[in-house]
């Protein structure tokens, strides 16, 4: 970042030339509920999603195709002053009581499509976690639950960064940060956090601490769209 190479070489060719800049509009990932928030917080509401996957839905009318659980602080734990725990530096961030959220919200979902359904349609799960401890944890609860066993190979679990470039149908995004202070550290990155909320066809679940997250606008505004 000193040395200036936080900013690209398209950012800067994006800046010095304009007129060579053209945003591609059209998607054909998720389906247009999906999109709308990131259309419109990153792209000024411009993108549009192609008529073939404009309503595209695993269980349109089961549920909406994007919902926030929000994993509150408990009292008794860490003193009230949040979940997550710091696990060293390379690791970063764990929340043990989200992590495990994350896999009942998974079988939740499952139980609600039906897991015959889900294995026999080969449906596509990722869970993301912009924190490689949370990343970690969480395959050790998924591989050892005995529920999830005939689904695992159409799990992937992993960073945020891994699941740039890919798309899976369903995705559960586990952000982990819970504090008394409302610190977000890197999730700040709003560029990461956008390919996160991206990735999904059909379903986005997020999971995480609304008291926490929402001191800032942008999770804010999620949230309450989500609760729309």
């Amino acid at each position: 970042m000193r040395g200036g190479l936080g900013i690209t070489i398209p950012e800067q060719l994006a800046e010095t030339h304009p007129a060579a800049v053209r945003l591609l509009t059209m998607q054909y990932r998720m389906n247009e509920r999906l999109m709308r928030f990131s259309s419109e917080w990153f792209y000024g509401g411009r993108l549009e999603a192609a008529p073939e996957v404009l309503g595209r839905s695993l269980a349109e009318e089961l549920d909406e195709p994007m919902t926030w659980i929000n994993v509150t602080a408990d009292d008794e734990d860490d003193g009230g002053r949040g979940n997550e725990a710091f696990v060293g530096a390379t690791f970063g961030r764990i929340n043990k009581k989200e992590a495990a959220a994350t896999v009942a919200a998974l079988k939740a979902y499952t139980e609600k499509v039906g897991r015959h359904r889900l294995a026999e349609e080969r449906v596509s799960f990722g869970i993301i976690s912009p924190y490689r401890a949370q990343v970690q944890y969480l395959r050790s609860l998924v591989k050892s639950d005995e529920y999830l066993r005939p689904l695992r190979r159409q799990i992937t679990i992993n960073t945020v960064d891994a699941f740039q470039g890919s798309e899976r149908d369903v995705i559960i995004l586990s952000l982990v940060r819970s504090n008394a202070g409302g610190e977000i550290g890197f999730l700040s990155d709003l560029r990461r956090t956008n390919v996160a909320i991206t990735r999904a066809r059909f379903k986005l679940i997020i999971l995480g601490d609304a008291d926490t997250l929402c001191r800032h606008k942008f999770y804010k505004r999620l949230y309450e769209y989500c609760a729309k």
